[in-house]
């Protein structure tokens, strides 16, 4: 093949890149790689393969004839393989299936240069919409898995900003987004319902008012499962509880200070489900921007300047389920962010990265927009700063500093956890289309950021199951000494789908345990699957807060349907 000058350069700055990683230390951050496309939206799927995508757009790294936006990103030998997919994926939703694959749903329309509109299929990008679409991924080791992106496999209605959340049986619910539109929603090209995959009931989509309540900002809710089967939900500053059983709500307080989805983009997060409290579930929100429904403007962009408009530094949580839920400020952000993003670390403190300091989520082509674009961008001044949340801690004293950032990472940026305990980071891309000569250009490099405890000898995970179950018999997991066992604990991890500073369907969950000698007993999942849909998942041994490497695992049978339960595990 006859490289174009172009990519020529292109492929050559990729194999700088992959020389500029230094040997890996405690709380440092290091340029691994080239992603081959941007990383809007990136998911780990299977042993040594993260799975990335972008919109349609001019990627130089081509497939079939035309750019290519999906890869394999293999981050131990930080090479990609590019993965063809149909449709235009533009600000999809996805989450992992309780059989093992990966969901990937809605998206834009078909586009041209500058993303403009362009006939389903025609050149130079040769994409389809996408906002009906359902995608899936069943992932791999050895590069034989493609994405299944058939026309027959279609959602009731068109969806651009959907959140998906999994289910208690192993199906999930697509909740939200638009038909059309761009920086906030109307109630003209809102989508204010959800659906299910697989369809449930007649297999219609179920009106949600607190969707049409919440517009302009509406778009990629935050959404949890609790305990109880309820879907929690925050959009805008509204607060609710969804019965998906009985497609009813009960509201919850408005969440004060800033708004906090799309594109205020505060970072959302579960903190940690522990045995110790009962596994009372408690959601934390930290940063955001505040303005008024007003000042939010419309599809075309804000009504006011917003570049230059501090993003919040405010943190609040709220445990939905307890008996009288309040909003609760904790401590404040170090700094002010907008797009930061939370990773849940195996050791149950929250990595915070990625994001800006003033303005919002989003881009324009207009440059007379009242907005005020840097280039296209609608934020600016990018927060290089990582920083751990530790819930355990005093309040005042819950956030530490932990490296820093190589790459300012603005919209349309991404971040997951690796079975290591390291965080791959990939994206940044305020830009209608390819962009090589703006202030912030579309982004490729791939970070690392490494814990403090990279280096430290870690536990073992050969006692862990590959198959957890929901209830059912306990397991051993042995050391070498009955001090290891003492402090030792074992946690599963769902990573999550990673796009828009959210990871959708990410949690935590420490299972019971018992010590007896140098052996830790440890109960199965709890017998309730609302706690840890089932499905794919890391499970790591914890001791002294070092973990071992997370092992690839599934909870449940392996099935989407009811989920077989036992009694809770006796130790």
């Amino acid at each position: 093949m006859v490289l174009s000058l172009s990519l020529k350069s292109f492929v050559a700055a990729a194999l700088a890149l992959a020389g500029t990683a230094s040997a890996a230390s405690g709380n440092s951050v290091s340029i691994v790689g080239h992603s081959g496309v941007s990383g809007q939206m990136m998911f780990l799927g299977a042993s040594g393969k993260v799975y990335i995508l972008d919109k349609v757009e001019n990627n130089p790294v081509q497939i079939n004839g035309h750019p290519a936006w999906a890869v394999e990103y293999d981050y131990n030998t930080n090479k990609y393989r590019t993965m063809a997919v149909r449709t235009n994926t533009f600000c999809a939703g996805g989450t992992s299936l309780g059989d093992g694959r990966w969901i990937l749903t809605g998206g834009n329309k078909a586009v041209k240069h500058n993303g403009d509109t362009a006939t389903p299929g025609a050149g130079p990008y040769d994409s389809y919409n996408g906002g009906h679409a359902l995608r899936f991924l069943s992932p791999c080791t050895d590069e034989s898995c493609q994405w299944v992106d058939k026309s027959s496999n279609q959602m009731q209605k068109e969806r651009w900003y959907p959140t998906v959340e999994p289910l208690s049986d192993g199906s999930v619910a697509i909740i939200g987004g638009m038909r059309d539109g761009g920086y906030v929603t109307s109630s003209s090209s809102n989508e204010p319902s959800l659906e299910y995959y697989p369809a449930k009931g007649d297999g219609d989509a179920v009106y949600v008012d607190f969707l049409s309540r919440t517009v302009p900002l509406s778009l990629y809710p935050h959404t949890f499962m609790m305990g109880s089967g309820e879907l929690f939900m925050q959009a805008n500053r509204e607060t609710i509880l969804w019965n998906w059983n009985k497609n009813s709500e009960t509201r919850l307080p408005n969440i004060p200070v800033a708004p906090r989805v799309y594109p205020a983009s505060g970072g959302a997060v579960l903190l940690p489900l522990r045995p110790s409290n009962n596994y009372k579930e408690t959601v934390l929100f930290c940063g955001g921007m505040k303005m008024t429904n007003k000042q939010w403007g419309n599809e075309g962009g804000p009504s006011v300047m917003v570049t230059e408009r501090d993003a919040s530094n405010s943190c609040e949580q709220i445990s939905p389920m307890s008996s009288n839920p309040q909003y609760k400020t904790v401590d404040d952000l170090p700094e002010a962010r907008s797009m930061g993003q939370f990773i849940i670390l195996p050791n149950g403190k929250l990595w915070f990265g990625n994001g800006i300091a003033t303005g919002t989520a989003g881009y324009t082509s207009d440059s007379n927009s009242v907005g005020q674009p840097v280039g296209h961008s609608f934020g600016d001044n990018p927060v290089k700063n990582h920083y751990l949340y530790d819930p355990s801690k005093p309040a005042g004293q819950r956030w530490s500093q932990v490296g820093k950032a190589r790459v300012g990472r603005l919209y349309h940026s991404t971040a997951t956890l690796l079975p290591d305990s390291s965080i791959l980071i990939s994206g940044s891309n305020p830009n209608p289309d390819y962009t090589d000569n703006a202030e912030f250009n579309t982004e490729y490099r791939v970070e690392r950021w490494y814990p403090d405890f990279y280096n430290k000898d870690r536990p073992s995970a050969k006692d862990l199951p590959s198959k957890f179950h929901y209830g059912g018999t306990a397991f051993t997991v042995s050391f070498n000494s009955a001090s290891d066992a003492q402090n030792a604990k074992v946690v599963l991890i769902r990573t999550g789908f990673s796009t828009h500073a959210m990871n959708m369907g990410q949690r935590m969950i420490e299972l019971r345990s018992k010590v007896n000698g140098s052996n830790l007993h440890v109960a199965q999942m709890p017998s309730n699957p609302n706690l840890f849909a089932p499905g794919p998942a890391l499970a790591f041994v914890v001791v002294n807060g070092v973990p071992s490497q997370g092992k690839f695992v599934m909870v449940g049978n392996g099935q989407i349907g009811s989920q077989p339960t036992h009694p809770d595990s006796s130790l």
